[in-house]
């Protein structure tokens, strides 16, 4: 076997401008393949990772709108709401959020970004945190119960021309809508650049820079045993059109489960992994063509050294044998170096990516990924050289010798 690999790799360097184009075509599809499939996983990862620090027990009421929350003037959700939700049977606990575009001024410089108002009562601060992706407050601390004048930002205004040319430190003061507040803490990046650019402030500030009149733009729910979600959904439903005295059918207003989000979000990276899935069979079916006419070339080139071959005493399965080692290697040797290469784009896109404050759409690396499009490209190339390898042990010894 050792000895048929090294004739092997003497026949694919003498050969090497034909077997270079030939790698290149498959180490292309499979760094294809690696780019799309390392960014799917990390999607996939990312979606898991959201559902298990957010936990899938908790549901959201808002308005109909397609626009962001809090900010459709047609649309209020009140305190009567909110009381119809947490007397529902199956609730544990309910928040409520204020959602309002605000100015925020540094140095003459004037950006508008979403303020969150939010409660800092019970377990309030718990469900934000559980909302917040996992995102801690750090550097600096949460809010507390009495807290006045104080805000805690995203993540992107500790970064430097991001939001403001200078960044924001702990203990800095930030002028909103005209107002100073007091910088008590960041919350750590979420990956995106709205989220990260959001900032929060307690209710009764929010209340002090719009009135008292402000409607929740937001209510979450989380119930108690998260099997009984829909029965939940239902109940919630139900005591919020009596509190809203609308009819059924007539609703102004939408409930999601974080369940629903969930199932929502895999089903389109489901999408996703089929459209990979397509691009696997496309560059299979591109590269095999390639490798096999390689290979056809190969035996052809080759018909009188396979009839010396067999004439000194050479099976026709080790001539099978050779081609079949030939072209699998050929596969091998391009799903390495396609590996690589995809790795080395997605790892430079998701860069690109993170630096633009999209760090949620890193792409992620496991193990398998690379064994995967190894041995991708390893079968096909096997398998495209199955035919010339059976054409090559079938031939004639006398005719072999005597070819031109």
């Amino acid at each position: 076997m050792l000895e048929i690999i090294k004739y092997t790799i003497e026949n694919l360097v003498n050969r090497k401008s034909r077997s270079f184009l030939t790698i290149v075509s498959i180490m292309i599809g499979i760094a294809a393949i690696f780019i799309f499939s390392s960014f799917g996983a990390g999607l996939y990862m990312y979606v898991g990772e959201i559902a298990e620090s957010q936990g899938l027990d908790k549901f959201m009421v808002q308005g109909r709108s397609m626009g962001a929350p809090g900010l459709d003037d047609a649309f209020r959700l009140e305190d009567k709401d909110f009381r119809a939700i947490e007397r529902t049977k199956g609730v544990k606990d309910a928040t409520a959020w204020y959602m309002k575009v605000v100015e925020v001024e540094r140095d003459d410089v004037r950006k508008y970004v979403f303020l969150a108002g939010v409660l800092t009562g019970g377990t309030d601060i718990e469900i934000l945190e559980q909302m917040m992706a996992g995102s801690a407050v750090n550097p600096g601390r949460q809010f507390e119960k009495n807290d006045r004048g104080k805000v805690v930002l995203g993540y992107n205004y500790r970064v430097p021309d991001k939001i403001f040319s200078k960044s924001y430190s702990v203990g800095d003061r930030i002028k909103i809508n005209g107002v100073n507040f007091d910088i008590i803490g960041f919350y750590e990046s979420i990956g995106n650049p709205q989220d990260d650019s959001n900032i929060y402030m307690v209710e009764d500030d929010v209340k002090e820079l719009f009135g008292d009149d402000i409607p929740y733009a937001i209510l979450i729910g989380q119930v108690v045993n998260i099997d009984d979600m829909d029965k939940v959904v239902e109940r919630v439903e139900r005591n919020l059109r009596k509190a809203r005295d609308v009819d059924e059918g007539e609703e102004d207003f939408s409930i999601q489960s974080f369940t629903e989000a969930y199932e929502m979000f895999t089903s389109v990276l489901n999408i996703v992994v089929g459209f990979i899935f397509l691009i696997v069979v496309i560059s299979g079916f591109v590269a095999s063509i390639n490798t096999a006419n390689t290979m056809v070339t190969s035996v052809l080139e080759r018909v009188q050294e396979i009839g010396v071959m067999k004439a000194i005493g050479a099976k026709n399965s080790k001539i099978r044998n050779i081609f079949l080692i030939e072209s699998g290697m050929l596969g091998f040797v391009a799903g390495v170096f396609g590996a690589v290469v995809g790795w080395a784009l997605s790892f430079l896109g998701g860069k690109i990516l993170s630096n633009l404050g999209w760090s949620f759409l890193m792409p992620r690396f496991p193990w398998w990924l690379f064994v995967i499009c190894i041995g991708i490209a390893t079968v096909v190339g096997a398998v495209s050289g199955v035919f010339p390898a059976i054409y090559a042990s079938k031939q004639n010894v006398v005719d072999a010798l005597r070819y031109e």
